[in-house]
Protein backbone atom coordinates (compact mmCIF):
# COMPACT_ATOMS: atom_id res chain seq x y z
CA UNK A 1 0.00 0.00 0.00
CA UNK A 2 2.76 2.52 1.05
CA UNK A 3 4.63 1.45 -2.39
CA UNK A 4 1.31 2.45 -4.52
CA UNK A 5 1.11 5.52 -2.66
CA UNK A 6 4.52 6.55 -3.54
CA UNK A 7 4.08 5.51 -6.95
CA UNK A 8 1.09 7.68 -7.41
CA UNK A 9 2.61 10.66 -5.52
CA UNK A 10 5.96 10.34 -8.49
CA UNK A 11 3.17 10.36 -10.98
CA UNK A 12 1.54 13.35 -10.06
CA UNK A 13 4.53 15.39 -9.32
CA UNK A 14 5.57 14.32 -13.26
CA UNK A 15 2.62 15.32 -14.20
CA UNK A 16 3.01 18.61 -12.48
CA UNK A 17 6.69 19.39 -13.97
CA UNK A 18 5.42 18.37 -17.57
CA UNK A 19 2.79 20.87 -17.41
CA UNK A 20 5.01 23.58 -16.02
CA UNK A 21 7.80 22.84 -18.18
CA UNK A 22 8.96 26.37 -19.69
CA UNK A 23 7.11 27.96 -17.80
CA UNK A 24 7.81 30.61 -14.48
CA UNK A 25 5.89 27.86 -12.41
CA UNK A 26 8.14 25.05 -13.48
CA UNK A 27 11.67 26.92 -11.18
CA UNK A 28 9.19 27.26 -8.26
CA UNK A 29 7.79 23.84 -8.13
CA UNK A 30 11.05 22.86 -8.94
CA UNK A 31 12.37 24.90 -5.41
CA UNK A 32 9.44 23.60 -3.75
CA UNK A 33 10.21 19.80 -4.18
CA UNK A 34 14.17 20.32 -3.68
CA UNK A 35 12.75 21.75 0.00
CA UNK A 36 10.76 18.73 0.42
CA UNK A 37 13.82 16.76 -0.75
CA UNK A 38 15.67 17.92 2.31
CA UNK A 39 12.53 17.64 5.21
CA UNK A 40 14.04 14.04 3.38
CA UNK A 41 10.20 13.29 1.40
CA UNK A 42 10.54 9.66 0.16
CA UNK A 43 8.40 10.40 -2.93
CA UNK A 44 10.58 13.30 -3.96
CA UNK A 45 13.67 11.63 -4.24
CA UNK A 46 11.59 8.30 -5.97
CA UNK A 47 10.95 11.37 -8.43
CA UNK A 48 14.62 12.37 -8.88
CA UNK A 49 15.43 9.10 -9.22
CA UNK A 50 12.86 8.13 -11.55
CA UNK A 51 13.82 11.60 -14.29
CA UNK A 52 17.46 10.52 -13.63
CA UNK A 53 16.53 6.94 -14.81
CA UNK A 54 14.77 8.50 -17.61
CA UNK A 55 17.66 10.54 -18.76
CA UNK A 56 19.45 7.53 -19.05
CA UNK A 57 17.28 5.38 -21.10
CA UNK A 58 16.47 7.96 -23.47
CA UNK A 59 18.67 10.87 -23.59
CA UNK A 60 16.63 12.44 -26.09
CA UNK A 61 14.96 14.11 -23.36
CA UNK A 62 17.83 16.50 -23.21
CA UNK A 63 16.69 17.98 -26.38
CA UNK A 64 12.45 17.62 -25.89
CA UNK A 65 12.45 18.41 -22.13
CA UNK A 66 15.39 20.60 -21.60
CA UNK A 67 14.66 22.48 -17.95
CA UNK A 68 13.07 19.26 -16.81
CA UNK A 69 15.94 16.90 -16.89
CA UNK A 70 18.63 19.71 -16.60
CA UNK A 71 16.47 21.39 -13.58
CA UNK A 72 16.73 18.51 -11.51
CA UNK A 73 20.44 18.31 -11.94
CA UNK A 74 20.96 21.93 -10.39
CA UNK A 75 18.81 21.31 -7.94
CA UNK A 76 20.34 18.03 -6.97
CA UNK A 77 24.19 20.07 -7.41
CA UNK A 78 22.55 22.23 -4.41
CA UNK A 79 21.97 19.96 -2.01
CA UNK A 80 25.20 19.15 -1.73
CA UNK A 81 24.82 15.82 -0.09
CA UNK A 82 24.92 11.52 -0.15
CA UNK A 83 21.64 11.27 -1.64
CA UNK A 84 21.85 14.20 -4.57
CA UNK A 85 25.57 12.91 -5.05
CA UNK A 86 24.71 9.53 -5.60
CA UNK A 87 21.53 9.92 -8.18
CA UNK A 88 24.39 12.40 -10.16
CA UNK A 89 26.94 9.61 -10.22
CA UNK A 90 24.97 7.23 -10.39
CA UNK A 91 23.90 9.06 -13.99
CA UNK A 92 27.53 9.33 -14.84
CA UNK A 93 27.64 5.68 -14.30
CA UNK A 94 24.91 4.68 -16.62
CA UNK A 95 25.21 7.63 -19.09
CA UNK A 96 25.14 6.19 -22.82
CA UNK A 97 26.97 7.61 -25.75
CA UNK A 98 24.30 9.08 -26.84
CA UNK A 99 24.39 11.77 -24.36
CA UNK A 100 24.80 15.02 -25.35
CA UNK A 101 28.27 16.91 -25.07
CA UNK A 102 26.33 19.83 -23.45
CA UNK A 103 25.26 17.60 -20.94
CA UNK A 104 28.92 16.34 -20.27
CA UNK A 105 30.14 19.31 -19.70
CA UNK A 106 27.34 20.79 -17.63
CA UNK A 107 27.77 17.78 -15.02
CA UNK A 108 31.72 17.62 -15.29
CA UNK A 109 31.40 21.88 -13.97
CA UNK A 110 28.27 20.72 -11.43
CA UNK A 111 29.61 17.84 -9.55
CA UNK A 112 33.02 19.49 -8.75
CA UNK A 113 30.97 21.64 -5.99
CA UNK A 114 30.45 18.42 -4.34
CA UNK A 115 32.48 18.23 -0.60
CA UNK A 116 32.00 14.29 -0.95
CA UNK A 117 33.54 14.10 -4.44
CA UNK A 118 36.20 11.05 -4.22
CA UNK A 119 38.95 11.87 -7.04
CA UNK A 120 39.86 7.96 -7.34
CA UNK A 121 36.37 7.90 -8.77
CA UNK A 122 36.25 10.05 -11.56
CA UNK A 123 40.18 8.57 -12.17
CA UNK A 124 38.09 5.50 -12.96
CA UNK A 125 35.29 6.98 -15.10
CA UNK A 126 37.83 8.82 -17.31
CA UNK A 127 39.52 5.27 -17.96
CA UNK A 128 36.14 3.76 -18.83
CA UNK A 129 35.79 2.06 -22.59
CA UNK A 130 32.41 4.27 -22.49
CA UNK A 131 33.38 7.34 -23.76
CA UNK A 132 30.33 9.78 -22.48
CA UNK A 133 31.49 8.05 -18.88
CA UNK A 134 34.97 8.84 -20.01
CA UNK A 135 34.71 12.52 -20.96
CA UNK A 136 32.84 12.65 -17.55
CA UNK A 137 35.50 11.20 -15.62
CA UNK A 138 38.08 13.12 -17.62
CA UNK A 139 36.56 16.75 -17.79
CA UNK A 140 35.85 16.41 -14.22
CA UNK A 141 39.36 15.83 -13.64
CA UNK A 142 40.47 18.73 -15.31
CA UNK A 143 38.01 21.10 -13.93
CA UNK A 144 39.19 20.05 -10.39
CA UNK A 145 42.72 20.55 -11.54
CA UNK A 146 42.18 24.28 -12.75
CA UNK A 147 40.18 25.11 -9.44
CA UNK A 148 43.27 24.13 -7.53
CA UNK A 149 41.47 21.00 -6.03
CA UNK A 150 44.05 17.99 -6.32
CA UNK A 151 46.84 17.58 -4.31
CA UNK A 152 50.35 17.08 -5.78
CA UNK A 153 49.98 13.16 -6.11
CA UNK A 154 46.56 13.65 -7.95
CA UNK A 155 47.89 16.34 -10.13
CA UNK A 156 50.74 14.26 -11.53
CA UNK A 157 47.88 11.22 -12.07
CA UNK A 158 45.99 14.17 -14.19
CA UNK A 159 49.13 14.77 -16.37
CA UNK A 160 49.90 11.47 -17.10
CA UNK A 161 46.88 10.69 -17.94
CA UNK A 162 46.66 13.56 -20.19
CA UNK A 163 49.78 12.43 -22.03
CA UNK A 164 47.10 9.62 -23.53
CA UNK A 165 44.23 10.38 -23.43
CA UNK A 166 41.58 9.70 -26.34
CA UNK A 167 38.05 10.73 -26.82
CA UNK A 168 36.16 8.90 -29.75
CA UNK A 169 33.06 10.06 -29.27
CA UNK A 170 33.04 13.29 -27.55
CA UNK A 171 35.57 16.38 -28.68
CA UNK A 172 37.90 17.22 -25.83
CA UNK A 173 41.53 16.62 -26.46
CA UNK A 174 41.75 20.40 -26.08
CA UNK A 175 41.27 19.68 -22.76
CA UNK A 176 44.02 17.24 -22.16
CA UNK A 177 46.08 19.33 -24.57
CA UNK A 178 45.57 22.44 -21.98
CA UNK A 179 46.79 20.33 -19.36
CA UNK A 180 49.76 19.14 -21.15
CA UNK A 181 50.50 22.59 -21.72
CA UNK A 182 50.14 24.17 -18.15
CA UNK A 183 52.44 21.28 -16.85
CA UNK A 184 55.08 21.19 -20.07
CA UNK A 185 58.59 20.75 -18.54
CA UNK A 186 57.01 19.41 -15.24
CA UNK A 187 56.67 22.82 -13.80
CA UNK A 188 53.24 24.10 -13.17
CA UNK A 189 52.91 27.78 -14.49
CA UNK A 190 50.77 30.49 -12.69
CA UNK A 191 47.50 29.24 -12.06
CA UNK A 192 44.62 30.23 -14.40
CA UNK A 193 40.94 29.27 -14.38
CA UNK A 194 40.21 28.45 -18.04
CA UNK A 195 36.41 28.37 -19.68
CA UNK A 196 35.56 25.14 -20.85
CA UNK A 197 32.98 26.54 -23.00
CA UNK A 198 35.80 28.10 -24.94
CA UNK A 199 37.24 24.73 -26.23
Amino acid sequence: MVANSIDNQVKNYLAELEKAEGSYEFQVLLENFKQKALDDETSVWFLFKAIIKESIESPEVFETKPSYIVGVFYILNDMDNEKSYSLLKWFIQNCSETTPMGVIELLSTLITSFSILEFKEFYSFASSENQAQSALGFLTLYNLLFEDRLTSEQIKKVVDLSKTYKNERYPIEHAAELIREHFRGGEKKDSVKIDLNLI
